[in-house]
């Protein structure tokens, strides 16, 4: 309900404009000289106040000049209201920011009519504000976000000088193998990065259209994590997944999916320790409130702790000092398969507790086969 403050030395005439908003169904308060109103406005929010001018204690040039010169009252509208309305009144109110004045006696309708111009053009105002709020927000986050970007890139760029002129002082063949190791590790490691960067953005201007295609599970996900588990038992981990055979299949574009699943596994093989277990799980959720959903689950032998998980889909986050295998990595990958979930309106959410980490990915079941076939 919209809140009116109405602030009037004169009884009769403030209990009348009280009247007539309160029928009108604004939520009135009145008061009656300048610092009980200006009171009133700075520790209640308003969304429009109306002001004598001529007022005992502080008068109403006194009670605008002060709430405009606060951010929590400076964009409410007000109009004043006086007797007499000299062309210097006028100049002297808007100069403080008034937004209209009503001339003593006014009419019910030019006091409603003044009332709902204000709060029609606030709307805009207040909607104009928040969208340069964001935009300024927007543009912080970007230029953080470029700077970061830019500290990223220098990194492999400047281990690759060092490489190269380490190798050209090679001394012997060892030597220099371990250079050309080097330089091929860190230029891998800029044209990933490189990629990433240009997936954010595609996926930030949406330029690449989906291209859904129906997937059979039980043979498209075995070829995902082959490589993956090769890498396990290089190791000593254990990678096996549960995918039931009468589960539906997905439409669904699979350079995505495949993107996001190949990113959780990585993860998963790059913080579990020799001897540990890494699980990759399909199952589908019928009574979902959001629809029937089908969820993948990545879950992997190592805890995270609970003042690290908040920041795990920030862009360039890396969890410090769980990398065991010295992996590397740029800090990106979470933050890809948390807008490729998003992308195919899913979402990705993360647990870890009790020695375990686990990744789930939702996405909506669309699917060529009849729901029934699928068990519960």
């Amino acid at each position: 309900m919209t809140k009116i403050l109405v602030i009037e030395d004169e009884p009769s005439l403030r209990e009348e404009i009280l009247d007539i908003l309160e029928s009108e169904g604004f939520d009135v308060m009145g008061a009656e000289d300048g610092v009980q109103g200006l009171h009133l406005a700075q520790t209640t929010p308003f969304d429009l106040i109306l002001c004598d001018v001529m007022l005992p204690e502080a008068d109403g040039y006194a009670v605008l000049s002060s709430l405009r010169q606060h951010p929590d009252t400076v964009l409410i509208p007000f109009i004043f209201l006086t007797a007499k309305v000299t062309r210097e009144n006028v100049r002297q109110g808007m100069e403080l920011g008034a937004d209209d004045y009503l001339t003593k006696p006014f009419r019910t309708d030019e006091l409603l009519n003044a009332i709902t111009s204000r709060l029609t053009k606030q709307v805009a105002i207040v909607q104009i504000h928040q969208k340069l709020t964001h935009l300024q927000h927007s543009n912080l986050l970007k230029d953080e976000f470029i700077e970061t970007a830019s500290q990223e890139l220098r990194r492999p760029a400047t281990n690759i000088m060092m490489a190269l002129k380490l190798l050209r002082q090679a001394s012997n063949p060892e030597q220099t193998q371990r250079y050309i190791d080097r330089l091929q590790q860190e230029c891998s490691r800029e044209i990933n990065l490189i990629n990433d960067l240009l997936d954010l953005h595609y996926l930030g201007v949406n330029e690449r259209p989906l291209q859904p295609e129906t997937l059979n599970l039980q043979t498209w996900i075995p070829a995902i994590i082959e490589p993956f588990k090769t890498q396990a038992r290089q190791r000593q981990q254990t990678l096996w997944s549960n995918i039931p055979p009468y589960l539906p299949m997905p439409i669904i574009d699979a350079a995505d999916f495949k993107r996001i699943l190949s990113e959780l596994l990585n993860n998963a093989c790059k913080f579990t320790a020799p001897g540990g277990k890494i699980v990759l799980e399909a199952r589908c959720d019928l009574t979902a409130s959001d629809g029937q959903m089908i969820m993948f689950i990545v879950s992997n032998e190592a805890e995270i702790p609970d003042e690290f998980i908040p920041n795990l889909f920030q862009p360039f986050y890396r969890v410090p000092e769980i990398d065991r295998w010295q992996q590397g990595g740029n800090g990106l990958g979470l933050t890809l398969v948390e807008k490729l979930a998003e992308r195919l309106n899913g979402k990705i959410q993360i647990s870890s507790k009790a020695g375990w980490t686990q990744f789930t990915l939702q996405l909506p079941i669309e699917t060529n086969l009849p729901v029934a076939l699928v068990p519960n």
